[in-house]
């Protein structure tokens, strides 16, 4: 009987202290695929693939080396450069390094759920730092 009580209280721990445990902070929700990718032993290049359907907020944050955003198929929309505008299939902007976005926007046009976009996102990052620095 005290090896079950025991048992049990350890159970319950567990199962409060992984309630507390907060999600990760993500910069876009969607991520399909993503790879690193060695530059000469003192950078790293990430590729990676997004897909997503209507809004897509992440946390704020910013890229410490700037990021290419590629749509493969379908739109979305960038306001890299100080404004909303759409973004089509076949094109790209660059997001410049150190610019904070993300996060609660209350300017962001309004996306309909049906709206889905495909991603391809180049960054890099000097090696062992993160390609994405979030702000609290």
């Amino acid at each position: 009987m005290k090896n079950l009580l025991i048992v049990s209280v350890l159970i319950l721990s567990f199962d409060v202290l992984s309630m507390h445990h907060e999600k990760p902070k993500v910069a876009a929700q969607g991520m399909i695929s993503s790879e690193v990718f060695d530059l000469a032993g003192e950078m790293d290049l990430y590729v990676e693939k997004y897909e997503s359907c209507g809004a897509a907020a992440g946390a704020k944050h910013y890229h410490p080396y700037g990021t290419l955003v590629y749509v493969l198929d379908g739109k979305t929309t960038s306001n890299a450069s100080g404004s909303y505008e759409p973004v089509s299939k076949d094109n790209y902007w660059f997001e410049k390094s150190n610019w904070v976005h993300g996060g609660e926007d209350n300017n962001a046009p309004v996306v309909n759920d049906d709206q889905c976009g495909k991603m391809l996102i180049i960054r890099i990052a000097k090696k062992g730092e993160s390609p994405t620095v979030f702000v609290d």
